[in-house]
């Protein structure tokens, strides 16, 4: 039996079909939820944030990960058919922002992102103690959670994603345009795999090839 609302199943059957590796993480797929909702919240649309748990890496519907975990079978098949048959309203501009944080950044990177909002944070220390399955609730989240919300829209606009291919090489994300991508030789993947090797490089990690075609990174 599953028990995630039809929200949620949405949601993760949009992801499957759009970002089928970031699905397959149990962590991509619980923050790009949470960041869909973090999102709505912010903008002041429709917002769920039922079973919202607080654990060390971050915030999680538990609904979906018990069922993500347990029938996973039964679940893929059940958020499939409700991306075949929506019975709820989706912002794609907002999945497709929340799938792109998700997909240039690393998991690592992701939980500490969402360590930062007070909703987890102000039940940090029940949460580090050990207690199971603390509650984490729509009254916490807090206008610098909403700050952050607005900031990270600035920081990827609708027009840039679109227009963005993801190369990932060793837990680095590089961003190019998608005009830039025919232009890529073997040289350039193989100067992207030496670069992911550089610790100094913060992702996501934006590349331009110039007219000569050497590689920018910015």
């Amino acid at each position: 039996m599953i028990y995630s609302n039809k929200r949620k199943l949405h949601l993760s059957g949009w992801l499957q079909r759009n970002g089928i590796n970031e699905y397959n993480s149990p962590l991509k797929l619980q923050k790009f939820l949470f960041l869909y909702e973090a999102f709505a919240k912010a903008e002041g649309d429709s917002v769920d944030f039922s079973h919202l748990r607080g654990y060390e890496r971050g915030p999680v519907f538990s609904n979906v990960w018990g069922d993500y975990t347990k029938d996973r079978m039964e679940f893929n098949y059940a958020a499939d058919q409700e991306f075949e048959h929506p019975q709820e309203n989706i912002d794609a501009d907002r999945a497709k922002r929340s799938h792109f944080i998700v997909k240039t950044l690393s998991e690592r990177e992701l939980s500490e992102l969402t360590h930062k909002m007070n909703i987890w944070k102000c039940k940090e220390g029940r949460i580090k103690s050990g207690e199971y399955q603390v509650n984490l609730d729509e009254e916490d989240f807090s206008e610098s959670d909403r700050n952050m919300m607005v900031l990270l829209v600035s920081m990827y606009p609708s027009s840039m994603i679109n227009n963005s291919f993801v190369i990932e090489c060793n837990n680095k994300y590089f961003v190019l345009k998608n005009e830039d991508v025919p232009q890529l030789t073997e040289q350039h993947c193989n100067t992207l795999a030496a670069l992911s090797d550089n610790a100094e490089l913060h992702n996501p990690v934006y590349v331009e090839i110039d007219d000569g075609g050497c590689l920018l990174i910015d």
